[in-house]
């Protein structure tokens, strides 16, 4: 599978789902430990690898840790659309 991740569209998506995850991240869980440090590496490297890593360790997450990373990563993405105007950190607006 050949894509880019190099657009800001594209990284702005991962950092807001790697923020979701911090926010749903529970101590103990290891496929959550594992979707956070996938996704910090996508974030640092751009590799589509790593991205494919993180979609892997998403899809073995149990539904309602899904569901609820889902949940926040929609909010966030909605609070950043909204506040265009101030740049985040990174990529994304906040």
């Amino acid at each position: 599978m050949a894509f880019r991740i190099d657009d800001d569209a594209s990284l702005c998506s991962i950092e807001i789902l790697a923020e979701a995850v911090e926010m749903a991240f529970v101590p103990g869980v290891l496929e959550l430990r594992t979707l956070r440090d996938a996704l910090r590496d996508a974030m640092t490297t751009q590799s589509p690898d790593a991205v494919l890593l993180a979609y892997s360790a998403f899809s073995r997450i149990d539904r309602e840790f899904r569901q609820r990373i889902t949940h926040h990563a929609l909010s966030l993405a909605t609070i950043r659309r909204h506040a265009v105007g101030a740049p985040h950190p990174a990529r994304c607006a906040s």
